[in-house]
């Protein structure tokens, strides 16, 4: 979810108009002066000091006067809190506003109970002073004397909120809410605390006019740690901790950034220099866990992290995820449980509050799914606020909303806690049973816990290049969009197709290509029909009507599979209305068997995969839907360009849907029986393998603007069940807990530490994301330390896959880029460049460069669905894209100097014959290398289904193992390299395909 401001309108006049003091303070009159009355008994008098007469001096403008009389006053009583407050009020009106601060100062350093006015006054001139940490302070005091006066909570709201400090407002949001002064934005606010963006430009208004005071630098580093610019952070930091060594929250993201930029060895000389205040900071805490967590200390960083939430469980509600994976790791089982739990509701909240904030704050639905996600926290005044809230709002109503409301109402009593106390991780959980947090300074030399010691040490030598020769060899193919959207503009449903599926139908070991059209309308057959491209020896012939593939719906994504077990795979066109299943009649033709085995609806269907989810040996189908309704068909939205993609949370998510096979040839309506999400997401990418720790192939989803998800299945006497896990797993959300606009998955081991991580590419001005597999089924956002954070802020991605373009058993990271609106911006082009990525042997990503990898990535595009595949059988894998107004491209590796490869297609007897799921092991070079075979292959496409693995320059690979889904593991021993394998499940060798013609014999 995207950062946010607290609006400035409840701020009285600061950093933008002063109002001029009179009339504020608390006279005092002399029984001489109420004796004598008239109006010549306020005349100012050297000898006898009236207030009251000051006052009246000042009113009629004689600051001269009165400013005499003050001084007069002070010469004899110098302590005189009254004249001390005047004096003050002359100096504001003579513009010496350092003059009137002393002043004020002075005043309440002589009287035991000063009042509101007065603190008000100083607050206000310690603002226009650029002093706004002072000013808060002041405020901070005037509350504790006088808590029931609302104005100064609201003042303390805005400049805490403005300057990067949103926990020093919490409890006067609170205490707002309950005393029936909270409005929408305060409770917005309290929802999320941590996401609240500090206002940049009067930070750096305040450095500017105050140079010598740095720490409004921490409200800008503080903007930069949201989007995860932690180099940034530490950049500004370093002389802000320098200047101000009790600034408590600049040290604790300070000491975030050294952990995050892996500058460990400073953490000791950071931990010496902290005031003894700090452990009374959540921020202390966190930076302890981390730091342990980074050390293999999990113990240690449980208890810290555990801590951080007795101080704080409000701010950083994204430290669950690392104190969940500490737990697991010394196998705090049940207090897991809990915080996972914990991190699914949170989840649930933020994914609500997203959507209402997307659609402006006015749908009544939206409202009251945030209500309903706090009463599940147990967090029923806010609940009550929320539910409040959607009662009065009129868009997206709904039914019930007021005796939803009056519900929650109804559980609110005087006494009721902020948070139901066994709702709170600080107090269900105990875990100061383990050891006491040792600092960095006392474990002498660090030692770092390393990944596996088989990831790739080195990065290749060979020069990757391609070059494009789609027309050249015959694919002529173009996704086709209706003509009028590439000059009015893009309606939602028109800017994310293009699917691409690779098969080899006629089973002749050549790839062929399948390709989607949209260029008709939604949940109509006007479409132009797709296309089939048959390859021939590296030639393709379109060969579509020929072979009765004759989709004319508005096609999305392309899914390929063997359903029917025949030996013949078949194609699911996922569209927006009917999905089409043809199967492949093993004659060079296809038959439309929708209807016969079975599947119907009209969802918006984007990408799917076909895989054996319930281990029952018979495939099913997994269709991602994204928008449901009708509204993405009626409602248009607009730029300055004309019509606009509207932003997908403005409309109803769309249930996915399960198709289980029965076995037969059919399919039934599994959903229901094997889903029940916490929250419906708006699927655009897909990708089904066996990714934690249990036995089972799972779903990873990749939704738009809400959670990721990833289906884990589990049977038990009640039968099959499917569990989101994405939330407790660690990839449902960024490293900060926030959804992002989630579009093509890349899944693989491009770290080559035995497991499976995770690439998603995202929206502009949101960063791809990585996902590492830190711990059996845990996964950790690490797009920042391996340097894939920053290349992508800028740039709108779709597919990508991790794929080894240079056969040195290392896998590099391709993805393709494209807006889906001309958005008329200088820094966020419309067509984007296709990227490449290398991993370094310090595990960080570079890019490679443009024009060294071809003519084709000098060109920018409007790219969606990528595929691999091999094109010509030459040993090197090649790559298809989908671009929107352009042709297909194909482009054919041309890499020099490369490595051998094995290729090895899989077939299943006593599971599913696709074998989804399938895991290869092998070593190379002493060096043991996984890989697995996939299906859905990310967004809206099907990859070559064979398993790839570059061998560099060794010449055979030993040690080959299968672990087929079943859960037979299948030793071969030793394969030459250069060769294309089948490996059929159960049979004691593997099969080696002859060489073909194209095949260089790698």
């Amino acid at each position: 979810m995207a950062a946010y401001r607290i609006a400035a309108y409840r701020i009285i006049g600061y950093a933008m108009v002063f109002v001029l003091l009179s009339g504020c303070g608390s006279p005092t009159t002399t029984e001489s002066e109420s004796q004598s009355g008239g109006a010549d008994s306020h005349a100012v008098s050297a000898s006898v000091f009236s207030p009251t007469a000051v006052q009246l001096a000042i009113s009629r403008g004689d600051i001269a006067t009165a400013d005499a009389a003050i001084k007069a006053r002070l010469v004899q009583e110098p302590t005189d809190s009254t004249a001390l407050e005047m004096a003050g009020d002359v100096a504001v009106l003579t513009g010496d506003l350092s003059q009137a601060a002393v002043m004020y100062r002075e005043s309440l350093a002589n009287v035991a109970a000063p009042s509101q006015a007065i603190l008000s006054k100083l607050s206000q001139v310690l603002m226009h002073q650029s002093l706004p940490f002072d000013a808060l302070e002041v405020l901070e005091r005037m509350i504790e004397l006088y808590p029931d006066v609302v104005q100064p909570r609201y003042d303390l709201v805005g400049m805490a909120a403005m300057i990067g400090l949103p926990d020093r407002c919490i409890a006067s949001l609170r205490w707002l809410l309950q005393n029936g002064h909270g409005d929408p934005e305060s409770l917005v606010v309290l929802a999320n605390t941590g996401r609240v963006e500090p206002d940049a430009e009067l930070c750096r208004k305040l450095l500017s006019e105050r140079p010598s005071d740095l720490r409004p630098e921490y409200g800008i580093a503080l903007i930069d740690a949201i989007y995860l610019r932690w180099d940034k952070v530490a950049t500004r930091l370093e002389p802000v901790v320098a200047k101000h060594p009790q600034f408590v929250p600049a040290l604790g993201l300070y000491g975030r950034a050294l952990i995050k930029l892996n500058r460990l060895d400073e953490l000791a000389t950071w931990q010496q220099s902290l005031p003894d205040s700090m452990e009374q900071s959540a921020d202390y805490w966190i930076v302890m866990g981390l730091w342990s967590q980074k050390m293999g200390q999990h113990e240690q960083a449980a208890r810290a992290l555990w801590e951080s939430f007795r101080i704080d469980e409000t701010t950083h509600s994204e430290m669950l995820k690392s104190l969940l994976l500490s737990l697991k790791q010394i196998g705090r089982d049940a207090e897991a449980e809990r915080v996972a739990k914990q991190i699914v509701k949170m989840s649930a909240l933020r994914d609500s509050l997203h959507v209402f904030l997307e659609r402006n704050s006015q749908s009544q639905a939206a409202a009251m799914k945030v209500a309903e996600a706090m009463a599940a926290l147990g967090r029923l005044w806010e609940a009550e606020g929320w539910a409040r809230l959607a009662v009065g709002l009129s868009d997206d109503p709904v039914i019930d909303s007021r005796e939803r409301y009056l519900a929650i109402r109804r559980q609110l009593t005087v006494t009721t806690p902020w948070q139901s106390p066994e709702m709170s991780i600080a107090n269900s959980i105990d875990l100061s049973d383990l050891p006491d947090i040792k600092p960095p300074s006392s474990h002498g030399p660090l030692r770092i816990a390393q990944p596996g010691s088989d990831s790739p040490k080195h990065s290749s030598d060979a020069s990757i290049h391609f070059v494009e020769e789609a027309a050249q060899r015959g694919l002529e193919h173009t996704c086709a969009v209706a003509a009028e959207a590439e000059t009015e503009g893009h309606w939602i449903y028109q800017s994310v197709g293009g699917g691409l599926g690779v098969i080899d139908f006629d089973l002749d070991g050549w790839p062929d290509l399948a390709g989607a059209m949209l260029d008709g309308k939604p949940r109509q057959s006007n479409s132009s029909p797709n296309r089939l491209f048959r390859n021939h020896q590296g030639r393709f012939d379109e060969v579509s009507r020929f072979a009765e593939y004759q989709d004319l719906g508005f096609t999305h994504g392309i899914c390929i599979g063997d359903y029917n077990d025949d030996g013949f795979p078949d194609i699911f066109d996922g569209n927006i209305g009917q999905d089409r299943l043809y199967r492949n009649n093993g004659d060079g033709t296809f038959q439309d068997v929708t209807e016969q085995v079975g599947l119907s609806g009209q969802a918006w269907t984007t990408s799917s995969a076909m895989a054996d989810l319930n281990g029952d040996g018979f495939a099913d189908l997994f269709a991602a839907a994204y928008c449901g309704g009708d509204q993405p068909y009626e409602i248009a939205c607009s730029n300055n360009q004309g019509i606009a993609t509207c932003p997908p949370l403005q409309f109803d998510a769309a249930r996915d849907t399960i198709w289980r096979g029965v076995g037969d040839g059919t399919f039934v309506d599994a959903s229901e029986e094997w889903m029940q999400p916490t929250s419906l997401g708006r699927g655009l990418g897909v990708v089904v393998g066996e990714f934690d720790e249990h036995p089972g192939v799972d779903v990873y989803v990749a939704n738009d603007m809400t959670a990721n998800h990833l289906w884990s299945g589990k049977s038990d006497t009640a039968g099959f069940q499917l569990n989101d896990l994405a939330a407790i797993r660690g990839i449902g959300t960024d490293a900060n807990s926030n959804a992002q606009a989630s579009m093509g998955i890349a899944v693989g081991d491009p770290d080559g530490d035995g497991d499976i991580d995770f690439f998603l590419t995202h929206f502009s001005n949101e960063h791809n994301t990585y996902y590492e597999q830190v711990a059996p089924g845990l996964w950790s956002d690490k797009s920042f330390q391996v340097g894939l954070l920053q290349p992508s802020m800028n740039m709108l991605g779709f597919g990508t896959q991790w794929a080894d373009f240079d056969n040195n058993s290392a896998l590099e990271l391709i993805l393709t880029n494209g807006h889906v609106d001309d958005v008329d911006r200088e820094d966020i082009a419309y067509r984007m460049p296709t990227q490449v990525f290398r991993r370094n042997p310090d595990g960080r990503w570079s890019e490679l460069d443009r024009p060294e990898l071809g003519e084709y990535f000098t060109r920018d595009h409007l790219g969606r669905a990528l595929v691999t595949l091999d094109a010509d059988r030459d040993g090197r894998i090649d790559v298809s894209i989908s671009n929107l107004y352009e042709p297909v491209a194909l482009l054919v590796n041309r890499s020099e100097n490369h490595g051998h490869h094995i290729a090895l297609e899989l077939k299943a007897t006593r599971s599913q014959r696709d074998a989804i799921g399938t895991t290869v092991r092998m070593k190379i070079d002493g060096r043991t290398v996984l890989s697995q075979l996939f299906s859905g292959d990310g967004y809206m496409s099907s990859n070559e289904r064979q398993i790839w693995i570059g061998t560099g320059g060794e010449t055979a690979v030993q040690d080959v193992t299968v672990i087929w889904p079943s859960g037979v593991e299948q030793k071969l021993g030793a394969m030459v390299s250069g060769k294309r394998y089948l490996i059929v499940e159960d049979q004691e060798q593997a099969f080696e395909f002859p060489t073909s013609d194209g095949e260089a014999g790698s």
